[in-house]
């Protein structure tokens, strides 16, 4: 875990008038060290003194301060993401696995999309489909 990327955190929470609790330094060091894209459940497991709808809620308030992405793939649990760069999802349709690819950013899109249809554009999300190796190799 990068103590780094925690304390540059903090000030944001207090910004927002949110308590700085050992529970939310827990959530998030535990969501960075698993370097995935855990689900709650997954977190939960790894601390499991934090009690799971505590876990959903952190969760949800770092989604709305855009600390964290939430990623509502595959077996219809959310898994999380702590990324500081623009990337895009590959996903397993069997197991719900979920990969990163590096790309460059895909900003043309934006400005076609802008053009053909006078939407003002903020974002984008790619995501691909396919299987996984494991779940290729199983059959």
């Amino acid at each position: 875990m990068n103590k780094d990327q925690i304390e540059s955190l903090i000030p944001l929470l207090k910004e927002k008038n949110l308590r700085v609790t050992p529970q939310r330094i827990q959530i998030l060091t535990t969501l960075i060290d698993m370097n995935g894209h855990p689900t709650a459940e997954d977190i939960q497991k790894r601390i499991p003194i934090i009690s799971l709808a505590t876990i959903y809620n952190n969760l949800k308030l770092f989604v709305e301060l855009g600390i964290i992405n939430e990623l509502p793939y595959g077996n219809g649990l959310s898994r999380f993401e702590f990324s500081q760069s623009n990337h895009y999802h590959v996903i397993c349709e069997s197991c719900g696995k979920i990969a990163d690819i590096n790309y460059p950013e895909l900003t043309e899109i934006e400005e076609m999309v802008a053009n053909l249809t006078g939407f003002s554009v903020n974002n984008h999300n790619m995501e691909v489909y396919g299987k996984c190796q494991e779940c290729i190799e199983k059959g």
